[in-house]
C-alpha cells in the first residue's frame, strides 16, 4: 500500500479539476456546462467559475446554443483550437521530423527533414532550429504555447543529457532543452521517444483503455518501450525505464556501444533489419545464385528500398524481416514476464513496413513461448496512432503540463493583456 506522503491543498485540488474538465472538452468536443457537471461528477457552481476563467483566458470559447434533454437550449462551450499551438519534434539517429498540434492535440501538418547520415549532430540540432522557426511562421498566427521534443534513449532526466544514441555521435553534447528555451522562450519538455509514444497511444484511445498497465513497443532505428501505469509514465529514478533495447538476448553476442552484449536492437531494429538484408543479397550475389530475383549489384539497400522489397513479396527481404519479427518477439515476451501488461502495442518504422505480417508473427512467437494465461490475458495490437506516434507524443506530453497548470500558461497572458 502506497502512503501519501504530502497533504492536498486548494491550489492542488482546483488544477485536478481543470485538468479534468479540459479533457472531458477535448473528448466531447462541443458541449454545455451542465454536460461537464454530470461527466465529472463535479457542482455546477464549480463548473461555471472555472470555465468562466477558461473563456476569461482564452482557452476555452462559447460556441453558441445546443439542444440538451427535453429539448432545453444551452450555451455549448469547447476548447478553443484556432488560437493556441504546440510544437512536437522527433530526433532520430538520422534525420528529424516535427509537426504542429492545437491545444486538442490533433495534428495541423507534420514533416521530416532529409537524411542527415554523418553530419554532426551540432549541425543536425542547426537545421532543426530553422525547421523550428518555419514552423512558426507557418503557424497562422497561432500563439505557440509550447515546445516536446521526443528523443532517443537513454536520456538521463537529471543530468537534461542523452546519456547514448548508438549509430549516431556527439548528441550527449547538445543541450537541446537549454537552447529551445534560449531561442523561443516558452516551456519545453524532453521525452524519451518510446514514453513519448506511449503518452499518444493513452491520450487518443483513453476511452477504450482502463487504467491498466500499458507498454508501448518503439521498433524503429532503435527499440524501447513506453510504460504508462495508472494513466502515469514509468521513467525510473533517473528516466532510463524501458530501454529494452539494451537488454541482452545473447550473452555471448555482439558487443554493443552501451557496454552490453546481444542488445536487442542490433538484431530487430530497422537499421538492423537492412544490415542483415544487404548482407544476404551480398552472400547470395558472391555466390552467383539470383533466384530470389533480386538485382546483382553491390549498391546498399535503404530502408525505405528494403521495406519496399517486404511489401512486394522478395523472398530475401521477407525471410529476413521475419527473422527480425522473431527477435523482436524475444524482447516482447521478456516485458510481458517483468511487467505483467494488459496492453502491449507495436509502433515504429519496423511496424510500417508490413504491419499485419509483423503483428501476427510476433503473436505467434509471443504464444509459444508463454505462459497461456499470461498471453491470454495480454492485449497485443498495433498502435493506434496513424502517422508518427512519436511527434504526436511529443506535442502531447507538452499539452498535458497544459492541461495540468492551465493558469501558468493562460492567466499570465491574460494579464498581460490587460
Amino acid at each position: 500500500m502506497s502512503v501519501a506522503r504530502t497533504g492536498m491543498n486548494q491550489t492542488n485540488i482546483q488544477d485536478l479539476n481543470r485538468e479534468l474538465l479540459l479533457n472531458f472538452l477535448r473528448s466531447e468536443g462541443e458541449c454545455a456546462r451542465i454536460t461537464l457537471a454530470k461527466l465529472s461528477g463535479l457542482k455546477q457552481a464549480t463548473v461555471t467559475n472555472i470555465i468562466n476563467d477558461f473563456i476569461r483566458w482564452g482557452i476555452v470559447k462559447e460556441v453558441g446554443f445546443l439542444t440538451g434533454e427535453k429539448g432545453r437550449r444551452s450555451i455549448g462551450i469547447s476548447l478553443n483550437k484556432e488560437e493556441y499551438g504546440v510544437i512536437g519534434i522527433r530526433i532520430t539517429r538520422k534525420n528529424y521530423s516535427f509537426g504542429l498540434f492545437n491545444i486538442a492535440g490533433e495534428e495541423i501538418f507534420s514533416r521530416i527533414s532529409e537524411d542527415f547520415t554523418g553530419v554532426s549532430a551540432k549541425e543536425v540540432f542547426s537545421h532543426l532550429l530553422i525547421s523550428v522557426d518555419q514552423c512558426i511562421d507557418e503557424a497562422g498566427g497561432r500563439k505557440i504555447l509550447a515546445i516536446g521534443v521526443a528523443i532517443p534513449g537513454p536520456y538521463n532526466r537529471v543530468t537534461r543529457r542523452i546519456e547514448l544514441m548508438t549509430g549516431a555521435s556527439g548528441w550527449n553534447e547538445v543541450p537541446i532543452e537549454q537552447e529551445l528555451k534560449n531561442r523561443y522562450h516558452i516551456p519545453i519538455y524532453i521525452e524519451q521517444n518510446a514514453n513519448a509514444a506511449a503518452v499518444a497511444q493513452y491520450w487518443y484511445n483513453r476511452d477504450k483503455l482502463d487504467d491498466d498497465l500499458l507498454v508501448y513497443v518503439a521498433a524503429g532505428q532503435g527499440i524501447g518501450a513506453g510504460i504508462i501505469s495508472d494513466g502515469e509514465l514509468v521513467r525510473g529514478s533517473i528516466g532510463t525505464a524501458g530501454e529494452i533495447g539494451h537488454t541482452s538476448i545473447d550473452m555471448n553476442g555482439p558487443k554493443c556501444i552501451c557496454g552490453n552484449r546481444g542488445c536487442l536492437e542490433n538484431y530487430c531494429s530497422s537499421i538492423a533489419f537492412t544490415r542483415f538484408l544487404n548482407e544476404r543479397r551480398r552472400r547470395r550475389n558472391s555466390s552467383g545464385d539470383s533466384s530470389s530475383g533480386s538485382p546483382e549489384t553491390d549498391r546498399a539497400l535503404t530502408f525505405r528500398e528494403a521495406a519496399e522489397l517486404v511489401r512486394e513479396g522478395d523472398e530475401d527481404a521477407v525471410a529476413v524481416y521475419l527473422e527480425c519479427c522473431d527477435r523482436l518477439a524475444v524482447g516482447v515476451v521478456n516485458i510481458i514476464n517483468s511487467f505483467n501488461p494488459k496492453y502491449l502495442m507495436l509502433g515504429d518504422e519496423m511496424s510500417h513496413v508490413a504491419p499485419d505480417l509483423m503483428l501476427q508473427r510476433v503473436r505467434q512467437r509471443v504464444r509459444e513461448r508463454t505462459i497461456p494465461a499470461i498471453f491470454e490475458s495480454t492485449n497485443i495490437s498495433l498502435s493506434v496512432v496513424e502517422h508518427d506516434s512519436m511527434v504526436n507524443g511529443a506535442a502531447i506530453v507538452a499539452i498535458t503540463d497544459i492541461f495540468r497548470h492551465p493558469a501558468d500558461f493562460f492567466s499570465d497572458t491574460q494579464k498581460k493583456g490587460e
